[in-house]
């Protein structure tokens, strides 16, 4: 059985952030030394390594470390991520046994999209998209409907590489892919047209906690024909608006005008 080389220094500074567990509060550079067994140098360099990374502050008074600020930002993000899963979870199933196919949710996370949730279909495509994983924003439909209520800076700033073509669907060149993004907008929901996968279509549409500000997106996802089919023929982008607009009044108490 393959074992996992674990990287020393980091399991190290894990193990003094989990020092602070059950109500200790503040620690002395010597009290973490000596709980961890770690010799003074070798816990300066991890400890001063997580307080400019903000993961650690030290007290001016007396010299002690406290969790940092960006320990907080970490579990308001797992909470709000664990509210966001919780209620939009049977909007999504209501989605999925309606329609017949994959339902995802996703939100930005740095220059990628993190799939949150997900309820497969009951027809025989399988989706391979995996919970809490990266993916790409300018070649999938929950990205597309993110990028969408960009700026163009922000657009420039998120794609600062090349962009891969993924399949010979997919948009590599910029002005198109604006373009793309402008007509996402102003029709209300992003399409990727077998820019992933060959085969797969999939429509992203935006639940906002402001305006014209998405806090993540869901998607609708299956075989090109059947998606395109009920694109045009059954009330899936109604009820999908209908869903992100439920979602967005009580998971973020917004409500659209």
């Amino acid at each position: 059985m393959a074992t996992t080389k674990i990287i020393q220094s980091l399991e190290r500074a894990m193990s003094i952030l989990e020092l602070f567990q059950n109500n200790v509060v503040e620690l002395s550079l010597k009290d973490i030394s000596e709980r961890l067994e770690l010799n003074k140098s070798t816990t300066f360099g991890l400890v001063n390594s997580l307080s400019s990374l903000g993961y650690l502050l030290q007290n001016e008074e007396n010299q002690k470390y406290c969790l940092g600020p960006k320990i907080l930002s970490l579990s308001n993000a797992l909470k709000m991520n664990n509210v966001l899963i919780r209620i939009a979870h049977p909007f999504l199933e209501q989605l999925s046994h309606k329609y017949h196919e994959t339902v995802h949710s996703a939100v930005q996370s740095d220059n990628s999209v993190i799939y949150l949730d997900k309820v497969e279909s009951d027809s025989s495509i399988f989706i391979n998209t995996q919970m809490g994983v990266k993916n790409y924003m300018y070649c999938t439909g929950v990205g597309k409907c993110l990028l969408s209520y960009k700026s163009e800076t922000q657009i420039d700033q998120i794609l600062s590489f090349p962009l891969k073509a993924k399949t010979y669907n997919t948009i590599t060149q910029r002005d198109a892919l604006l373009h793309e993004l402008k007509l996402s907008r102003e029709r209300g929901y992003s399409m990727d047209n077998e820019e992933i996968e060959i085969g797969l279509t999939c429509i992203g549409f935006p639940v906002f906690k402001s305006f014209e500000e998405p806090g993540f997106a869901i998607s609708i996802s299956g075989a090109t024909g059947r998606i395109l089919d009920k694109l045009q023929n059954t009330d899936l982008i109604h009820d999908m608006r209908l869903a992100a607009a439920a979602m967005s009044r009580q998971i973020y108490n917004y409500q659209a005008h």
